[in-house]
């Protein structure tokens, strides 16, 4: 009896041990990551730790305290410091950084008071740069958000909508729609291709499969890139429909809408086929062969009897394409036009050019909101279904 217990025992404690291996693999590769850009998106200790003396004082306190606390911060910075002060706050309106760096630098010269920082630059006697300071001045923001939204709040603390900025809406939008139009190409073209795998000759399903997965394993830079020579106004489509006489000039193939999509498509058309074709191969060949027995043609009997049982990795297919498809950069980037860029591209920008993690990490968990409420509204949608289809 003890014997059994104790192999009990240690069954249950390897597989608590085998079960905490993916477990912990899962943290440190998603959640950690995840957990760092929710915090950069709010993060604002890089200027908050700088301005400790002035966030000590009230910001409707008395002017020359707080002109004599933003001074007392400045001369506490060193060189680094203030330079990474001064490009944080220009971010938020032009002119700061040598407004900042300027101060900071003769900050012993100048009165501790209110005019004395004014007669220094007169800039420091624009409120408009004063609430910027405060607002920023603190551990934590919402500013990349409110960016992002294009939503404020007002200094009665009211919500309100920046004039043109919806700039980033505008382009989650334009992502979205991108993103279902490729979506949309894919499952079109790759359905009759994984048909076709699934239900045609053992040549032709090899053929097939051999595309899509040389296809697959090819880098998505080497298939984008020979899109790009292939639609250039040089390029080979463009010299056979003039060789053709089909056009008279070449035809802007590229750096547009079209060359996105059609790049696009082509790179994400194997995650759409592969998921079908694992769906259509296990419908019994038997049930369409009963339907056709039973009087019904050759189109009713894939509307009513096959389709309906692939449906499942159309959904598959189709959701896999719009999930990667909405983190697109390299493709669009480099086939797409200057209004085709989606989210992903200002994300990159944001990180590489101006070093602005803060506004790069609210953009990139907005879109990772989106993600989620797409899947749940899916999910909301096929639980419904079901339970129609249980009741009736």
């Amino acid at each position: 009896m003890s014997n059994a217990l104790s192999n009990a025992r240690g069954s249950r404690g390897a597989a608590m041990l085998l079960l905490s291996i993916p477990i912990v693999l899962y943290a440190l590769v998603f959640l950690t990551p995840l957990a760092s850009i929710i915090s950069l998106s709010v993060d604002n200790s890089a200027l908050g730790a700088r301005f400790e003396r002035l966030n000590a004082i009230d910001a409707d306190g008395d002017p020359d305290q707080r002109a004599a606390a933003l001074l007392a911060d400045l001369g506490a910075m060193d060189k680094k410091q203030l330079g990474e002060a001064a490009r944080l706050l220009n971010v938020e309106k032009t002119g700061f950084r040598t407004l900042i760096l300027t101060t900071g630098k003769n900050v012993e010269s100048i009165d501790p008071t209110m005019d004395g920082l004014v007669a220094f630059d007169k800039k420091w006697g624009d409120q408009d740069y004063w609430d910027i300071v405060v607002q920023n001045a603190g551990t934590t923001t919402w500013r990349y958000y409110q960016k992002a939204t294009g939503l404020s709040v007002s200094a009665d603390g009211d919500l309100t909508f920046a004039k043109g900025g919806d700039i980033y809406l505008r382009i989650m939008g334009r992502t979205l729609y991108i993103t279902l139009q490729v979506t949309l190409l894919t499952l079109v073209i790759g359905y009759p291709l994984a048909y076709g795998a699934a239900t045609g000759s053992r040549r032709t399903s090899t053929i097939i499969m051999a595309i899509v997965l040389l296809s697959f394993w090819t880098s998505v830079l080497v298939r984008t890139t020979a899109w790009v020579v292939l639609l250039q106004n040089n390029g080979l489509i463009n010299t056979i429909l003039i060789g053709l006489r089909l056009t008279s000039e070449p035809v802007q193939l590229i750096f547009n809408r079209f060359g996105a999509l059609v790049a696009m498509t082509h790179v994400l058309l194997p995650f759409a086929i592969l998921p079908m074709i694992n769906v259509m191969r296990t419908i019994p060949k038997s049930q369409s062969d009963a339907s056709r027995n039973l009087g019904a043609g050759a189109v009713e009997t894939f509307l009513r009897v096959y389709f309906p049982q692939s449906v499942r990795g159309v959904l598959v297919g189709g959701g896999t394409v719009f999930i990667l498809a909405l983190g697109f950069y390299v493709t669009p980037a480099l086939t797409g036009g200057p209004n085709d860029q989606m989210l992903a591209y200002f994300i990159a920008d944001f990180v590489n050019k101006t070093l602005n993690w803060g506004m790069a990490s609210a953009l990139s968990v907005l879109l990772l909101l989106i993600v989620v409420i797409l899947v749940a509204t899916a999910r909301v949608g096929q639980w419904a279904v079901s339970k129609r289809q249980g009741d009736a």
